[in-house]
């Protein structure tokens, strides 16, 4: 790490500015950025059909059981059911999760064929947000890297962060499975990989960053992916991981009302203490954990009594700031970079 990048990285304020300038609800409002980005308009539960009336849960012939997907406990107590899926937290690592999930062959059809959340992303308000987003996760990690510029993007959707990376003088490979993303991805002339990461033949070492924005929470199995990421990251090399916070203080308040929880797709629900546990489990070391995306907005409304997402309450406590709300890790997503531990792998 340079002097400067030190700088940067260890300026309280810088840090908190930037993160404040892809905040949503702080920049646009969140009425309004809801609305503007489709998001008012997306379909919150594509497998009603499959809701057996007699149990409120999903047929037992469209899923499958699991234990934690990070200590291998068996479930813990339901927490609630949303959507047909129930939500139950692990006793032994804390791992919010869904415990009955969509079988493999339903779940892999959803992924592909998926297009309610790419239009989302393709918005522009959601483009200008990310843009901010990526350009301050791309200058966190490289504060920390040394050697080869050759990236992996996991999950890499319409292929902003790449292209980003791309203009940055960064060698970026896209890992993408969803249909229409893959095709928007090889029209802008992004190299992408349309297989699990499981099935490739990558050489070990091949990569000094790759990331995975809010991916990991999608993944039946977090760990087997995992592992892969472990073996094919270089030695110096960092690994980038942003997943929604279960500990944020906007679910804390709304619980199931949270657009978080949504069973069919968002199966893992980490907070900083699970995610640590996963990590080192699977030969990482943290070399940064941190919240960015406070939901202030959604935040006031509930508070306010007002449709939490849609609402445009005034703001209810001026003392809750972006500042508190990252100081004790209650933004609604975790950012973490970590890099292979010296340990052998699992």
């Amino acid at each position: 790490m340079t002097d400067m990048q030190a700088g940067w990285v260890c300026d309280p304020q810088l840090r908190l500015d930037r993160k404040n300038s892809f905040d949503a609800s702080l920049v646009v409002g969140t009425a309004r950025f809801n609305r503007d980005t489709g998001r008012d308009q997306m379909v919150r539960q594509p497998f009603a059909k499959y809701i057996d009336p007699s149990t409120g849960l999903i047929q037992l012939d469209k899923v499958r059981a699991r234990n934690c997907p990070v200590c291998g406990s068996p479930p813990g107590p339901g927490l609630f059911v949303k959507d047909g899926f129930r939500h139950v937290r692990c006793p032994a690592c804390g791992l919010v999760y869904v415990s009955l999930i969509l079988r493999e062959d339903i779940l892999i059809q959803y992924w592909r064929e998926e297009m309610a959340w790419r239009i989302i992303l393709k918005s522009q308000p959601q483009l200008d947000m990310d843009i901010l987003k990526f350009g301050y996760g791309l200058d966190l990690a490289s504060a920390y890297l040394k050697g080869p510029k050759d990236l992996l993007d996991i999950g890499a959707g319409n292929g902003d962060f790449v292209l980003m990376a791309q203009e940055q003088d960064w060698s970026a490979v896209a890992m993408e499975l969803n249909l229409e993303s893959v095709a928007s991805l090889e029209r802008s002339g992004i190299r992408v990989i349309v297989k699990p990461l499981e099935l490739t033949d990558i050489e070990p070492g091949a990569f000094s960053l790759i990331t995975m924005w809010e991916v990991l929470e999608h993944l039946t199995e977090p760990k087997n992916i995992l592992f892969e990421v472990r073996r094919i990251l270089n030695e110096d090399g960092v690994l980038l991981i942003m997943v929604p916070n279960v500990n944020s203080l906007v679910t804390r308040l709304l619980h199931e009302r949270s657009d978080t929880f949504g069973g069919h797709s968002h199966l893992n629900h980490f907070n900083p203490q699970s995610l640590t546990r996963l990590l080192e489990i699977m030969g990482f070391d943290i070399l940064e954990m941190e919240t960015v995306i406070t939901e202030l907005g959604t935040i006031n409304n509930y508070l306010g009594f007002e449709d939490p997402y849609l609402g445009e309450a005034p703001v209810f406590c001026r003392e809750l700031t972006p500042e508190f709300i990252h100081q004790n890790l209650w933004g609604s997503r975790l950012l973490v970079l970590a890099k292979p531990s010296a340990k052998a792998m699992p």
